[in-house]
């Protein structure tokens, strides 16, 4: 069986987590074909934004420790699962398509990584988050020591990786590492709801929003790249469209042109 699922829903690609007997904890397996799975996405000219979410009672509840305690891998193994790691949470956050991760149960270590890269995170009320790399002597990855203190500050971030805390998914929008925390059983149709406004949007505008809030440049160079991206932007067949749509009172119609 495979360890992650793909569906295409118009314009929208779910990339499903499936190990529900393990919690969707991570493997080489899994992280290998959501890779996989990212890399096809962000390929597809027709697909307009990306659902992460996992089978089961949870999100993904981290590294497989039953897999770890085993004590077989060699040093060579251990960091070519470190690099799948760590490629996985870098493509979502460079890809040029918007991420949203949907996180029912848990999100914890390595699921915490891939739910803090997405662009948009939607976490059930009483979901559970949290980093305990600090409590089982191991160590945070997916850009996290960068990423979670850009997103919810230095202290909240200090508080979350160096006491090992779970937080609720309310807690997480408290904080402002939520986008949404609805109850559970809203937590689809509110997903739902947010695809809807995405696949509206004009995607090559999107994406380089995405890469600018997410790779600031140094303040020298902010207006120049931003002046470049509005020049790129105003010669696509999206801006056109735009104005005409907004000048005519209609939604607009774009093609990624």
């Amino acid at each position: 069986m495979s360890e992650v699922l793909t569906r295409r829903e118009s314009q929208t690609f779910h990339i499903i987590f499936n190990r529900p007997e393990r919690l969707n904890a991570v493997n080489e397996a899994l992280y290998q074909q959501t890779l996989n799975a990212l890399d096809s996405a962000d390929k597809d000219p027709e697909i307009r934004c990306v659902v992460l979410s996992g089978n089961g009672r949870a999100f993904c509840a981290g590294a497989d420790l039953k897999a770890h305690k085993s004590g077989d891998r060699t040093r060579e193994q251990r960091e070519a699962y470190i690099i799948l790691g760590q490629r996985v949470c870098e493509r979502i956050q460079t890809m040029k398509k918007p991420v949203i991760a949907e996180v029912q149960g848990y999100a914890i270590g390595g699921g915490a990584e891939i739910a803090t890269s997405a662009d948009f995170l939607l976490i059930a009320d009483d979901a559970q988050l949290g980093f305990p790399e600090v409590a089982i002597g191991t160590y945070v990855g997916g850009g996290v020591t960068i990423r979670l203190p850009r997103l919810i500050g230095l202290r909240n971030a200090t508080d979350l990786l160096l006491l090992g805390k779970r937080i609720t998914g309310a807690k997480c929008l408290e904080v402002g590492l939520a986008t949404e925390a609805p109850p559970a059983d809203q937590l689809k149709e509110r997903t739902a709801a947010l695809v809807e406004t995405l696949v509206k949007n004009a995607p090559l505008s999107m994406a380089r929003l995405k890469s600018a809030v997410n790779f600031p440049q140094n303040p020298d160079d902010v207006f120049r790249i931003e002046g470049e991206d509005v020049l790129a932007i105003m010669e696509t067949e999206d801006w056109a469209e735009g104005v005409a749509a907004f000048a005519e009172r209609r939604s607009p119609r774009f093609a990624g042109r």
